[in-house]
């Protein structure tokens, strides 16, 4: 009896070091989750953080290269300008010594007059004024109206260039608008496509989800089914419990009676293994019955067995049994039948126990079989198929397939002793064991599931982007009708700007022939006074030694037109040069400010990513530490979990000591159970109290703790809600009861030694009246006392909203480097060819403009509206002309736009060259001299490896190429044909 105490004590001193050793197992759980969780805060921060280091170390290598560039461009900016400045000094003291040098020069001639020629001179002056009165009043009428003629020349011709002017900027309109048109067409079906795809997409997106829903479905089927196997593996726990306690009892009778020899299902097998359901189902309930020598010895295991309280069994005598006899005429009745006594394998002294079991019963193949030889034959056997259906004696026909019957398990091994019962106990727990593994890996795929399900947010872009592509190619279809109104009203005001260029014609003839005849009147009327004047003026003439007093005039009073013309061209030169200079200063005052701003960009961002990358270490650092902490915990857990395992064991080992000397461990268990139950309901409401007054804000002294550390729902500390079947104790729910127990208590120092110790309902009562009233009070200030009922759905929702930013965010930051990847990759194709293009051009243009008179040529370049992102506004494209100021390409010539766009067209060709050109009369608003400077370029820069085919009508361009090709209509067979013409075998000239 001590030792039966002694043995107690150690029971209950297991089962409490096992509780203390969970208590810290799930503690160091608690604590690893919440590390985790902590953990999963901080990494989306410091991929963001990361992410942002990127992106600017990305601008930074941008910027360095524009800001490399622009010095480039800066320094080059600023050469122009020095050397600019140079040429207009060296042209005003070029101009200043011209000045100086025409007295000396030679080119101001004539005599020079006395006082007494001078009065002569004035005399005979006067004198042809009386004399040509009416002609110089003629003349003076007719100079009139040559200038009012040639105003009104003027004003046709400017009247005339502006219609021009118009009708050039109305075809550029014409041609851009076509440009644009196309572009909008262009546009309108790749948002269409796009739109396809998206629409491809959201299909996917649709069947994704619908996927993701059946996985959850089918997981919860599962994890269902999982609970209600664990469920019955628990049940199953207890019944083999007590099959072992029964399966020993029994080898013990065996030691202890002779005559008792065990149950029938150990005693026999069938003879083969497709006999086993068939065989059980004939022997029935004669299964499990234990088999003695005779009647006493049945007697005295039912009483040892009831001393042991061992359960019920049956027992068969063998001395005492009726056996009937076999009928052998059901051994080869038919095919496909035999008797059950046959197919059994068994010691020789129990053939009469098993023919006692099985008596005529026929063992059939099909159940076609069995209904043949009870129904068609009719015979009175049972029989019985190899599923387990059963045609009884009577007719009635049960079990089969879809029967609750267990199916035994023979083993190969020795008849009289089976080894799998000893050891069921531990099979079950292996199974248990098995069962939770697998319900937490459902729990943890469903956990998994949720949080890679879209939650609809996905789908709901893909709908809005649908949307909006919808409504985007709704705008351009307007946009293209808009355009095409557009066009039709440019093309109406060019037939109208055509018409008024052609009713202008005759009034410029007109114009024209008046103007010419009055030039004949004045030249007319001037050779008249000239002859007054040369009879007049004759004999001072001679004295002077001079033709006539015109040409004495010319040469004192005159400018030579060589003076003129060079003091023009100095003139022309310091305009342009003075023109030319003010824009490369604006140039230069523009890139020294963008170079500034680049640079201060250049810092900023400079200082940001040493900033960020600061915040990433310590990001890192932290996530270091809890991944340090993280693993330790894991250590220790493991520890716990062994320690655990090692208590479990132990406790199992007292279990069977005390089941061994006779204790009735089960009731004790209970008794136990009961107090652990009422233990784990105080632990609960304590836990309720303590979630209430976190809820409403009720501040509660503590002595450890805070209330912040009480778990408000399981998921927190499981990741899971879906555990409300589980009945283990790691239950979700109980490992948060217990967890709460030791993070927080509760200070009662301030609580009198009265109230601690008084623990009557009647202060209980007091309180709670207390309590009463004061909520009463607060329910007349009409507080907000739905917000509690409502936290949970608001706690839901948000959870909710989380996961749907994080699938969004994921989406986004995919999209954004994607974007990011596609974006350099563009402004880096752009600007290859904008930098080469930049270089080019200028020598292109200037090869194209350049002459005796300005060997330099001409200039132009490109500047960029955005430097950024360059791809998103415009070019801005300038050129000008030798000998002319600066001015925009609308207000340039015909033939200097087309100079001007062949010259870009010839540097965007030089960036990734065609094997050929086609131009198609380039030269139509070009001059003579511009038309050969072009014929010039194309010969310099064609070659094997680059052709140029050019459609012409003018010889001066056609005559420089190496063949002519020419198109005629034979009228003979009414259709086309070429001629060709080699020109290299013929000399230039």
């Amino acid at each position: 009896m001590g030792l039966q105490n002694q043995l107690e004590k150690q029971f209950k001193a297991a089962r409490k070091e096992a509780a203390l050793v969970h208590r810290e197992k799930t503690k160091r759980e608690l604590q690893i989750k919440k590390l985790k969780k902590s953990m999963q805060e901080q990494s989306p921060e410091l991929l963001r953080t990361e992410e942002q280091v990127k992106h600017i170390q990305k601008k930074l290598e941008q910027t360095k290269k524009s800001g490399e560039r622009l010095k480039r461009e800066h320094d080059q900016q600023n050469g122009v300008v020095q050397n600019l400045e140079q040429s207009l000094v060296r042209l005003q003291k070029a101009s200043q010594d011209y000045e100086e040098s025409l007295p000396n020069s030679g080119l101001v001639q004539g005599p020079i007059l006395t006082p007494a020629q001078i009065d002569e001179y004035e005399r005979l002056k006067q004198q042809v004024s009386i004399r040509a009165v009416t002609e110089e009043q003629q003349l003076e009428n007719l100079e009139r109206q040559n200038r009012m003629e040639q105003e009104n020349l003027k004003r046709i011709t400017s009247k005339t260039e502006e219609f021009q002017t118009r009708k050039s900027q109305l075809l550029e309109d014409q041609r851009q608008l076509n440009e644009d048109r196309n572009s909008l067409e262009t546009d309108a079906q790749s948002l269409a496509k796009e739109l396809k795809v998206r629409k491809q997409e959201l299909e996917a997106l649709v069947q994704e989800r619908e996927t993701a829903h059946l996985r959850e479905v089918e997981l919860n089927e599962k994890l269902q089914e999982t609970l209600n196997r664990l469920m019955e593996a628990k049940i199953g726990q207890k019944e083999s419990e007590k099959e072992s306690k029964y399966n020993e009892c029994l080898n013990l009778m065996k030691q202890i009676f002779p005559g008792m020899h065990g149950r029938l299902s150990d005693l026999c097998r069938p003879t083969q293994r497709k006999y086993d359901v068939a065989v059980a189902t004939v022997l029935g309930r004669n299964m499990d019955s234990i088999i003695v020598d005779d009647q006493k010895t049945a007697i005295e295991c039912i009483q040892y067995m009831r001393d042991q309280r061992a359960g019920t069994a049956t027992f068969i005598p063998l001395s005492s049994i009726s056996v009937p006899p076999v009928n052998d005429r059901f051994r080869n009745y038919t095919r496909g039948s035999r008797l059950a006594f046959d197919v059994i394998e068994c010691d020789k002294k129990f053939e009469s126990v098993i023919q006692y079991a099985c008596s005529n019963s026929l063992v059939c193949d099909t159940l076609n079989i069995a209904r043949s030889i009870c129904y068609d034959k009719g015979e009175d056997v049972k029989a019985v198929t190899l599923d387990g259906t059963v045609i009884h004696k009577s007719g009635l026909i049960t079990g089969g397939q879809g029967n609750n019957q267990q199916r035994p398990r023979w083993q190969d091994g020795d008849i009289d002793g089976n080894p799998g019962y000893t050891q069921s106990l531990a099979n079950l727990t292996f199974c248990y064991l098995g069962l939770m593994r697998a319900r937490d890996k459902l729990l943890a795929e469903l956990n998994e599931l949720n949080k890679r399900k879209r939650m609809g947010s996905a789908e709901e872009a893909a709908k809005s982007g649908c949307a909006g592509l919808d409504a985007q190619l709704g705008v351009l279809r307007d946009e293209l009708i808009t355009v095409e109104r557009k066009l039709q009203d440019v093309q109406r005001e060019l037939r109208y700007v055509e018409e008024q260029i052609f009713s202008a014609e005759t009034p410029y003839n007109q114009a024209h022939e008046k103007l010419n005849a009055l030039s004949t009147s004045i030249e007319q009327t001037k050779s008249v006074i000239a002859q007054v004047e040369d009879a007049l003026f004759g004999d001072f003439c001679q004295q002077l030694n001079i033709a006539n007093i015109r040409e004495y005039e010319k040469l004192r009073f005159g400018i030579p037109q060589e003076v003129i013309e060079a003091r023009a061209q100095f003139a022309a030169q310091r305009s342009r040069l003075e023109t030319q200079l003010s824009f490369e200063r604006e140039q230069f005052a523009e890139l020294a400010e963008r170079l500034a701003k680049l640079e201060k960009l250049y810092n900023d961002d400079n200082q940001m990513v040493a900033q960020l990358e600061k915040d990433a270490a310590a990001l890192t650092e932290r996530l270091r530490v809890a991944k340090e902490d993280i693993a330790a915990l894991n250590a220790e857990l493991y520890e716990q979990t062994t320690l655990e395992d090692e208590r479990q064991q132990a406790i199992n080992d007292l279990r069977q000591s005390l089941e061994s000397k006779g204790r009735d461990v089960e009731s004790y268990l209970k008794e136990m159970l009961k107090f652990e139950t009422e233990i784990e309901k105080v632990h609960a409401e304590r836990v309720s109290v303590f979630r209430k007054c976190k809820l409403e804000d009720i501040d509660l002294p503590m002595a450890r703790g805070t209330l912040d550390d009480v778990i408000m729902d399981e998921s927190t500390l499981m990741g899971t809600q879906d555990t409300g079947n589980s009945m283990d104790l790691d239950d979700p729910s109980l490992a948060s009861i217990k967890s709460t127990d030791w993070m927080v208590e509760v200070d009662y120092t301030n609580l009198s030694e009265e109230l601690r110790n008084d623990g009557a309902a009647g202060r209980e009562n007091e309180f709670k009246e207390q309590i009463k009233q004061l909520g009463e009070k607060i329910d007349q200030m009409a507080p907000n006392l739905k917000a509690i009922d409502r936290l949970e759905g608001v706690e839901q929702r948000l959870k909710d909203v989380e996961e749907s930013f994080d699938a969004a965010r994921k989406v986004a930051k995919r999209a954004k480097e994607e974007f990011n990847s596609i974006r350099q990759k563009r402004y880096q194709r752009f600007y290859d060819a904008y930098s080469h293009i930049s270089e080019k051009i200028d020598q292109v243009y200037k090869d194209l403009t350049k002459n005796s008179n300005f060997p330099e040529g001409g200039t132009a370049y490109l500047s960029l509206e955005d430097t950024e992102e360059p791809y998103l506004d415009g070019i801005r494209y300038h050129a000008m002309p030798p000998m002319k100021r600066f001015r925009d390409m609308d207000q340039l010539s015909g033939g200097e736009k087309s100079i001007a766009a062949l010259a870009l067209l010839f540097a965007i060709h030089s960036f990734k060259p065609s094997p050929f050109f086609v131009l198609d009369e380039v030269d139509a608003a070009l001059d003579n001299t511009n038309v050969i400077k072009i014929a010039a370029y194309i010969r310099e820069h064609a070659s094997d490896s680059f052709q140029f085919i050019v459609i012409s009508l003018k010889n001066t361009l056609y005559e420089k190429a190496q063949s002519l090709v020419g198109i005629y209509r034979d009228q003979a067979i009414n259709s086309s044909k070429t001629l060709s013409l080699m020109l290299e075998n013929y000399p230039e000239n």
